[in-house]
């Protein structure tokens, strides 16, 4: 999911309403939550849609890891699963193809009605709907193709479901192949349960409010005035009858959503924010007082990967891999590292990066030796003419220089020409990219969970979020190996092998790795919790002393 814009999508990616009423009275009537002052969290990552079956971007998934629960969580520190809202959850099987979990008693939604299993198997199978009324309204041409239905939800987190059952208190997951992921899938975003008396099967919901039983219930939200660059907001307060792994939050929280890094610095340089926890600009980051006794400054490694993707299916150039070797051996990752991220962030030689298990350096290991010269005999040889027409797609502000730098740096040597074009949203440029619009873009992944599978399964293969169009066999059966392996300290050698073919082929060519920065006025504690390779979102670890 994971600057990161989006975590992936399908088709043109759904906009969040604009405005959310006030939470139901129920909850009013039930708690005086919210009288405290709030923590306001800054970030720069939007939420596309209030609803966890139609969004897959980073933001989204922020916000979803408060206000709703899965039957399994992340704990703070851990990267392995627990239960939240279930009581427990195995495989009841050998071959890793039947996950049961049995449902904590005494769970309630925001609107009052009790948690289910039924509700569990709907929160599932709607994704699987909307996915599947998206895939058919595609192919029907007395549909006009603007009244389609997009869908962009995590539907590629979920592929391997072949059916979900109900007995009594339990859920029963049946998959298709061996899968010992699953219950980081599960941990995530996409296992989000819904009320179902509240949300649509096959469509998204679209009346601006969000039903959950987590940590936080929603009591106001509004989108980014694009207009005005007035900030957005989601208003969440503790839910009282929250049941589960964590413990509770004590005080409300407020996330602010920035139209941009600029708004963003703004905003905490005027103390309207309690935290930063957005994209800061390269210059910001390096320009704060790490010493300055007045603010809490946080920096660990970070595990999300800045990438540029390479269609394969469309009529431009990179569907020739010789063009996409090109790509990954012109990239000087140490200077946009140094130049444009100013060593805010490290060189990335690897889809999976420092930190995870499988990491390596096969894009080093390939490229690091072949200079531009190199690169122009090759092209020559193969038959085209230099230099080579490339559209290049990017969104969010936080991109614009760093396109603007490759752009430059792959023209210098007269191989490329490059046309950069900006997009608002992900979901743009994935429809720009199967219409052809585009060859190549950049993006932020952020991790779904802490396996390194995160990095390989949901990017290569041939249904990926990307929307690349590369499928690769050999590729694809050394993936479905990892998936079958309990003991992951023994995939190691299996996801440098997949590594070494996506190296090869270049169609996902990485980048730089992040490092994970964020900074609070003094009173506020708990930020070493904030977020973690798993990629949730605690706003509740978060206090004020």
């Amino acid at each position: 999911m994971r600057a990161i814009s989006a975590k992936g999508g399908i088709g043109i990616l759904l906009a969040g309403v604009l405005v959310v009423g006030a939470v139901g009275g129920w909850l009013v009537l039930r708690s005086d939550a919210g009288n405290e002052k709030p923590i306001v969290v800054g970030v720069t990552d939007r939420a596309e849609s209030l609803d966890p079956g139609a969004s897959y971007s980073a933001g989204s998934w922020d916000l979803y890891s408060n206000l709703f629960q899965g039957l399994l969580t992340l704990s703070s520190g851990s990267d392995t699963p627990v239960p939240d809202a279930a009581k427990s959850c195995e495989f009841t099987d050998k071959a890793y193809q039947v996950y049961r979990c049995t449902l904590r008693e005494g769970l309630r939604f925001s609107s009052g009605r009790a948690v289910t299993a039924e509700d569990v198997k709907f929160s599932i199978e709607r994704i699987q709907a909307m996915a599947q009324r998206a895939e058919e309204e595609a192919e029907d041409e007395s549909i006009p193709e603007a009244d389609r239905f997009a869908y962009s939800g995590p539907i590629s987190l979920l592929q391997g479901v072949e059916a979900v059952r109900t007995d009594g208190q339990d859920v029963i997951f049946e998959l298709a192949e061996p899968d010992v992921t699953f219950p980081y899938v599960l941990a995530g975003g996409a296992g989000s349960i819904v009320d179902r008396e509240e949300y649509p099967l096959d469509a998204p919901r679209e009346d601006g409010e969000a039903t959950g039983s987590g940590p936080y219930v929603l009591k106001d939200y509004a989108e980014v005035d694009e207009e005005t660059g007035t900030p957005g907001f989601a208003e969440l307060v503790p839910n009282p009858d929250y049941k589960g792994a964590v413990k509770g939050p004590r005080l409300p929280a407020t996330i602010r959503y920035y139209a941009g890094p600029e708004e963003l610095k703004e905003a905490w340089e005027k103390r309207e924010i309690d935290v930063n926890a957005g994209q800061m600009a390269a210059e910001d980051i390096v320009a704060v007082d790490r010493n300055d006794a007045t603010i809490r400054y946080e920096e660990t490694t970070g595990f999300s990967v800045r990438m540029l993707i390479n269609g394969v299916n469309g009529p431009g150039p990179t569907g020739d891999k010789a063009v996409r070797r090109a790509l990954a051996a012109l990239l000087d990752r140490d200077a946009i590292s140094s130049q444009v991220r100013l060593d805010t962030v490290e060189p990335a030689y690897s889809l999976i990066p420092v930190g995870v298990a499988g990491h390596g350096t096969p894009y080093y290991d390939l490229y690091a030796e072949t200079g531009p010269e190199d690169v122009r005999g090759s092209l020559e040889d193969a038959g085209y003419d230099l230099p080579i027409a490339l559209n290049l797609g990017y969104a969010g502000q936080v991109h614009a220089e760093e396109a603007a730098f490759v752009d430059a740096m792959l023209e210098a040597d007269g191989i490329f020409e490059i046309t950069v074009q900006e997009f608002q949203s992900f979901g743009e440029i994935f429809g720009a990219l199967q219409a052809g619009d585009i060859d190549s873009y950049f993006v932020g992944w952020r991790p779904d969970f802490s396996d390194p599978d995160t990095y390989t399964a949901p990017l290569l293969l041939e249904d990926s979020v990307l929307s690349h169009g590369y499928a690769n066999a050999r590729l694809a059966q050394l993936v479905a190996e990892t998936k079958g392996q309990p003991q992951r300290g023994s995939t190691t050698d299996l996801f440098r092998e997949i590594q070494a073919l996506a190296a090869e082929d270049a169609v996902v060519i990485p980048i730089w790795q992040d490092w994970q920065i964020t900074v609070a006025v003094r009173e506020i504690t708990g930020l070493q919790n904030l977020r973690d390779a798993g990629g949730i979102f605690r706003l509740w670890e978060l206090d004020r002393l």
